[in-house]
């Protein structure tokens, strides 16, 4: 009796331990199904809350838009050269003038000062803290920005001397009144906002906005306006295109052809 009430209390106990088994892998078993319909349900709830991404056949269809709508310009003219890292500005303006107190390329007088008369009209400060600037001064400019923060950021901040649109007299840094250092938040003042709506009638353009960095390869600017011509800048500016960007277009001139 002894032993058979061992035996009897055994395997009792066996199968306890099997049907504690089978419950553990049961509740283990739901507790993944839930987990991953709960994923499952956070990712569908995660694609439903990303924006729309453009298809491969959209952006081509874009960019066969620009490319078939571009103005008639000659993107070898002198306005629409590109100074940028790798290509350097290789030389001086033919003729320099004054202008709001700095020198600028004679060729770009005109619409500037036709700029700052009408943006002066309108009741607001216009000040020119930067026009065209000779080799040495591009030089002083890079060396105490490469002190300050360092070679690798002062590339994107004032470029190397000979790579400067500064050197070209075709770029101008135009602010409301004279700032120690300029940054970023000069997007906020009453005088930017009026020469990113009006700036392209008189040929200029924002030449470093804010999201095209890994374009230009300069940080944002709300300061540095470059010249490119009427037509070319409002085609520009109405397609929020960098300077890069709009010169790619004439060289894919198979998109132009049906």
């Amino acid at each position: 009796m002894l032993c058979l009430s061992h035996q009897r209390k055994g395997a009792s106990i066996l199968s306890f331990k099997r049907i504690f088994r089978a419950g553990m892998c049961t509740l283990c078993a739901l507790l993944f199904v839930l987990n991953s319909r709960g994923v499952q349900h956070a990712a569908a709830d995660a694609e439903e809350e990303a924006p729309p991404q453009p298809s491969a056949a959209q952006i081509s269809a874009a960019y066969r838009r620009l490319c078939e709508t571009k103005p008639d310009v000659d993107v070898a003219s002198w306005q629409l050269a590109l100074f940028t890292r790798g290509r350097p500005v290789t030389q001086e303006p033919p003729a320099t003038v004054r202008v709001g107190g700095v020198p600028v390329d004679a060729r770009i007088a005109d619409e500037l000062s036709q700029l700052i008369s009408d943006a002066r009209a309108q009741g607001l400060k216009v000040y020119l803290s930067c026009g065209y600037t000779d080799a040495a001064a591009q030089e002083h400019i890079y060396s105490r920005a490469a002190e300050k923060y360092g070679e690798f950021r002062a590339l994107s901040i004032v470029g190397r001397p000979e790579e400067s649109e500064h050197r070209s007299g075709l770029a101008v840094d135009i602010t409301d009144r004279y700032y120690e250092e300029k940054d970023a938040s000069l997007e906020n003042t009453e005088l930017f906002v009026w020469l990113r709506m009006h700036s392209a009638e008189y040929g200029f353009i924002l030449r470093y906005p804010k999201d095209k960095k890994a374009v230009t390869g300069m940080i944002y600017q709300p300061w540095h306006f470059r010249y490119v011509g009427v037509e070319a800048a409002q085609f520009m500016v109405e397609n929020r295109l960098s300077l890069e960007e709009f010169l790619d277009l004439y060289h894919f001139a198979d998109w132009d052809k049906p």
